[in-house]
């Protein structure tokens, strides 16, 4: 029996909290199916992945982009790689385009293209990414299903009892809009929500279907804040990345007494800005609840310490986002609200080309590829070079790859992209039965060279590890530039400290820094030791600087948190110069 037709049966004689049960156990089967399916396609990964590539060769041999490379000559793998060449999104944009503004069809890929999805558009306009049927099913399968099933075998395991039922506080985003052929153009995650999971979430999202669907511009902190403190029984909270569910805490130790006073009243703060038509539809459902603002006030006036969370929300299970690698700070920080007997899941490996692996466990930073979602190749990086553009790059497969060793990503999707370059290099830690463990290292684009050297967000936070624990000063965020105008050339690494750091301490840090940098990457040492590089510069900022960058970017770009994706290397003099007037003085 599907959702739909499970509430349509129950919704009209029984109440919402019982509503909340009929869904969290539909939910958990279906996300057991999963999480079986997952296990079972990972003992046979190598199987499974060539399947893959057979079917989707088949299926599209006569569309435009099938017909152009022989996909019907193709019988083996070898064959495959010679005859299709590597690709990135330039080589696409022609067809994508007329494909939105003309509507054709069959030319990327036989499968209806049910949906674009947007990138974050950091660069230039935001890129259409097609997405299938057959796709979409993938990320729909996967998106939430993984975090249920991890946490319930969890809580099952380890501590002989079941998740409660209750609600999510799942900061999300679902704004759409039309493409001049009518499909629907936004964030993959939108695109997760069909008619069963709209009409589900109601009954176990503590935040209005309005809130999530608004395409206005909104205070989408205050509102999230609003509905999740309302909701006594929340058992999970969800969001993209981890720096918005810490600003959410932020925000909630600062402005607590508001939103309490709103939550006693039935009311929403005059103050918040959001569209008029928003805030009439929110207004009228809403109703005064006494009790639950005395009991968050008196737990607030108790103080804002680990345990906080946990007694505002006593049932809170899991807390569910992309927190590892260079997040690793922000986790730490809300731990300090949350406590660290919460299990954390890492959102799945994903993108708008794809969902491409899952983490298995709880607090586990590495993550499972799905040998079922894309076929994968990939091209071994050495002593940090790959073959950078070369269009004949060789690559390895699934059954070919190293543990311990780097490798750029390439897919072919199910939604027309084929041996598409990702610019995504991971590191193989391992092994789940045949299906290799990865994790994220550094995006290509986002290596920094200045005399010929080749410097990685993976250095930088190699680098910024070391320097916390020779330091003892905890780090909340960083990022980079290179500074091309010094003679020579130089670093720049911009830290936000937990903490102010005393002026009498800068000369030591900028030390350690430096020390650490070179220790990182020995291509990077090799030009500062030999005179082609100058000695970094290491610059303090003001506290909550990402948090305001975050903010501002969201509004500039009319994107939400969903889409917007961590700053590591600053490569625009405006975005330089927002970081650097915010220097700690």
């Amino acid at each position: 029996m599907s959702i739909r037709d499970t509430l349509g049966q129950a919704a009209a004689s029984i109440a919402k909290g019982q509503m909340n049960h009929v869904v969290s156990t539909v939910l958990k089967q279906r996300s057991y199916k999963v999480l079986h399916a997952v296990d079972a396609s990972s003992r046979v990964a190598e199987q499974t992945n060539r399947e893959l590539l057979f079917r989707l060769l088949d299926d599209n041999k006569d569309t435009e982009y099938g017909k152009k490379y022989g996909f019907a000559s193709i019988h083996d793998v070898d064959a495959y790689r010679e005859q299709v060449p590597l690709t990135t999104y330039d080589d696409y944009e022609d067809a994508i385009t007329r494909m939105t503004e003309e509507g054709q069809k069959n030319v990327l890929t036989a499968y209806p293209v049910v949906y674009y999805a947007s990138t974050s558009g950091t660069s230039g306009a935001p890129k259409k990414i097609p997405v299938s049927d057959r796709g979409l099913q993938v990320f729909r399968d996967h998106s939430s299903s993984m975090f249920v099933s991890v946490i319930s075998e969890f809580y099952k395991n380890t501590l002989l009892k079941n998740v409660p039922d209750g609600y999510w506080l799942a900061m999300m985003n679902f704004a759409q809009t039309p493409l001049p052929d009518g499909t629907m153009f936004g964030s993959i995650s939108a695109a997760c929500l069909n008619d069963e999971a709209l009409k589900a979430m109601p009954f176990f999202a503590c935040t209005p279907l309005d809130v999530f669907a608004c395409t206005g511009s909104a205070n989408f902190k205050y509102l999230h804040a609003r509905y999740g403190l309302a909701q006594r029984n929340v058992t999970q909270i969800v969001g993209p990345y981890i720096p918005a569910l810490l600003d959410l805490m932020n925000y909630i130790k600062d402005e607590w007494q508001v939103l309490v006073n709103d939550i006693r009243e039935g009311t929403i703060n005059s103050e918040v800005l959001m569209p008029d038509e928003l805030r009439a539809k929110l207004e009228a459902d809403l109703a005064p609840d006494p009790a639950r603002a005395d009991e968050l006030e008196r737990e607030f006036q108790k103080g804002f310490d680990n345990t906080v969370m946990q007694r505002i929300w006593p049932k809170l299970s899991g807390i569910s986002s992309i927190w590892a690698g260079n997040f690793s700070s922000y986790a730490r920080k809300l731990q300090e609200y949350s406590g660290r007997n919460i299990p954390y899941y890492t959102m799945s490996y994903v993108s708008s080309e794809g969902i491409f692996g899952v983490a298995r466990h709880p607090h586990d930073q590495c993550y499972v590829l799905l040998p079922g979602s894309c076929f994968f190749e990939f091209i071994p990086v050495v002593n940090g070079k790959d073959d950078d553009e070369a269009p004949d790059a060789k690559t390895v497969l699934f059954n070919e790859v190293q543990e311990g060793k780097d490798y750029e990503l390439v897919i072919t999707n199910q939604s027309g992209f084929y041996r598409y370059r990702m610019g995504d290099v991971v590191r193989v830690i391992g092994f789940y039965n045949e299906s290799p463990m990865v994790t994220f290292k550094y995006r290509k684009k986002n290596i920094i060279s200045i005399a010929g050297e080749k410097f990685t967000e993976d250095h930088l936070l190699s680098a910024v590890r070391s320097f916390e624990r020779k330091t003892g000063i905890n780090v909340i965020d960083f990022c980079m530039y290179p500074d091309r105008d010094a003679e020579p050339g130089r670093y720049v690494v911009l830290l936000e400290p937990e903490e102010v750091v005393p002026k009498e301490r800068y000369e030591e840090c900028q030390a350690i820094m430096s020390a650490e940098l070179t220790r990182a990457s020995t291509s990077y040492a090799h030009y500062v030791v030999g005179g082609n590089m100058g000695e970094p510069k290491l610059i303090f900022l003001q506290k909550e600087t990402f948090q305001f960058h975050r903010e501002m970017k969201m509004y500039e770009m009319g994107i939400n948190e969903n889409q917007l994706k961590p700053v590591r290397v600053l490569d625009k003099p405006d975005v330089i110069k927002f970081f650097t007037l915010l220097e700690e003085r």
